[in-house]
């Protein structure tokens, strides 16, 4: 499994607005089991997560991993599916600066309007 790695800093601000996440990676020692701690990027409020064994336990609840997936990838996949979407109809319909849609002619023979020829 690939660790993520981030920035730990303090109230470091984010592009779409609020506070990243502040990220604790602790490996799997003997009998103890690998975990994540997340920490608010305002203050020292946190989550654990401790994996490991085809289980999942987050803050004290315990489940299996097939269990959580079920909760939680809903919620994710709503933003970027929407996330999607909204960059799918800019790469269709061009925009100016000010994010209006610009008309375009459609002429099928490549020629311009109103030109005889």
């Amino acid at each position: 499994m690939k660790v993520i790695k981030r920035s730990n800093k303090m109230a470091k601000s984010r592009p779409e607005g609020g506070w990243e996440i502040r990220v604790f990676h602790r490996k799997a020692i003997g009998k103890r089991n690998p975990r994540y701690l997340l920490k608010c990027g305002c203050c020292n409020e946190q989550l654990e997560i401790v994996y490991g064994g085809g289980s999942l336990e987050i803050n004290g609840v315990m489940g299996s991993v097939e269990d959580w997936r079920e909760i939680l990838l809903p919620l994710l996949k709503v933003h970027a599916r929407r996330a999607k979407i909204q960059k799918h109809r800019s790469a269709i319909v061009p925009q100016d600066t000010n994010n209006r849609r610009i008309r375009q002619s459609r002429v099928a023979s490549g020629r311009r309007r109103g030109t005889a020829g």
